[in-house]
Parts: C-alpha cells; structure tokens; sequence
C-alpha cells in the first residue's frame, strides 16, 4: 500500500478510513473495528466529528495492537 511521509519521518498508510458522519455509539465503535479487522490502519477523525469514544472504542476492540 502506498504511504505518506509526515514532516516527522513517520509514515502513514495513503488510504484511511474515514468516520466522519458516522454517529456515536454501536455504529461508529463497530465501522472502526471491522474497518481495521478489514485491513485499515489509517483512520481518520477529529473531535469536531464528535465520535471519538466510539472510534476509541472500535479501535481497543479490534484486538490489532498500536
């Protein structure tokens, strides 16, 4: 998969998967952990979208470590 270099020098994964408009909850929580069960290791959200305990939650689920 193709990647992107941060000023850092850290590469992130060119795709992400995004969770904006996705609601709060059961739905946001289990989009996040199949997105990264699917594959995805890039996903994209802000507080602004006001999900982050779901995503939080999706991602501790997966059982894909950091």
């Amino acid at each position: 998969m193709k990647e992107y270099s941060l000023r850092n020098g850290l590469q992130i994964p060119a795709i992400g998967f995004g969770t904006w408009q996705i609601p709060e909850g059961e739905e946001v929580r289990n989009s996040v952990k199949n997105a990264i069960q699917d594959g995805y290791r890039h996903i994209d959200t802000a507080a602004v979208y006001r999900n982050e305990k779901g995503v939080g939650e999706g991602i501790r689920e997966s059982g894909v470590l950091r």
